[in-house]
């Protein structure tokens, strides 16, 4: 186990150095730049204006030169400036990431929380009222898009209850009950979509689970319903949930952009949609970088989980 994780940590330098290179030429193609941006209204600028504004971010420099230059910052902890909000990139990806982790980690909560008893009931009592009860959540879940339900949340909490999302960053210590109002209708919006994912695929592999050999083999021994149910068949159908949820940690770290757009919440999210849209290259290129070094480490973790889940599986 020990050689597996210092191997997959060692593949991950050069996946890594890859994925930078990659980052750094896509936030180029975008079209225009930061100058281009914030003249884009402006009528009759200076060409000479805008050239000395270029040389003074480094934008006039040969791509490869400001490659280095960023990828020397990244090992020095130096990620740049934000060239839209005139801050280190570091300080606000550290303010933001914190306010997505929570939103996240709410949302994968809930969804787990109703997914769990909705997939095993449904697998259990197949063809019966609870599994069509499932299904239909499932269906209905994976359905409405998280616009359509943000929107409806916000419309009808502010019709019936009088309710509006406070907008802008509120602490879960210092502002805890706002902060409340503002993530648990989020959590729910985005939790939705991963509870009908997971629902749908934890009765899919319960029912294959419950039919395998083994399954029978406990019945025959005389275990009891519940122990075959939880000890046995639940824990090897887990494995393809858990894979699936890998995934869906990283969509909920970086893919929560309408929700938080929709709510004002200041998340990672929400700044990355600025930083696209002011051509922000610094904050963008940390952004993704975050993201994708979160995707490699949850994808060792959900690998290293199988083992937990299944004592057949060995590294």
């Amino acid at each position: 186990m020990q050689r597996y994780i210092i191997r997959r940590i060692a593949f991950m330098v050069p996946t890594l150095l890859f994925v930078t290179v990659c980052v750094f030429a896509l936030v180029r193609i975008m079209p225009g730049d930061y100058i281009t941006a914030q003249m884009a209204e402006s009528r009759g600028s200076d060409p000479e204006f805008l050239d000395q504004l270029r040389a003074e971010l480094g934008l006039n420099e040969p791509a490869p030169i400001q490659y280095f230059k960023w990828l020397g910052g990244i090992v020095t902890g130096d990620w740049g400036t934000s060239y839209w909000q005139n801050k280190p990139v570091l300080d606000v990806i550290t303010a933001a990431l914190p306010v997505s982790a929570q939103l996240g980690t709410m949302a994968i909560v809930l969804g787990i929380v109703v997914s769990i008893p909705l997939g095993v009931v449904g697998a259990v009592r197949q063809n019966t009222w609870p599994d069509y009860l499932s299904r239909m959540v499932a269906v209905v879940g994976i359905s409405i898009p998280n616009f359509f339900l943000a929107t409806l949340i916000i419309i009808y909490g502010a019709k019936w209850l009088g309710w509006f999302p406070p907008q802008g960053t509120r602490s879960l210590f210092t502002e805890f009950g706002e902060n409340m109002q503002q993530m648990i209708p989020a959590a729910v919006i985005l939790g939705t979509t991963l509870m009908a994912q997971n629902t749908r695929l934890l009765r899919t592999t319960m029912l294959e689970t419950l039919r395998a050999d083994y399954v029978r083999t406990a019945r025959a021994k005389g275990l009891t319903e519940r122990t075959v149910i939880y000890r046995h068949a639940f824990r090897n159908a887990l494995i393809p949930v858990v894979t699936l949820l890998g995934f869906q940690v990283i969509t909920t770290v970086g893919g929560s952009v309408i929700v938080e757009q929709v709510l004002g919440i200041n998340g990672i999210g929400q700044n990355f949609i600025g930083a696209v849209q002011q051509r922000d290259y610094p904050l963008v290129q940390g952004i993704l970088l975050v993201i994708i070094s979160t995707t490699l480490v949850v994808n060792l973790l959900v690998d290293l989980s199988y083992s937990f889940l299944d004592p057949r599986i060995k590294y």
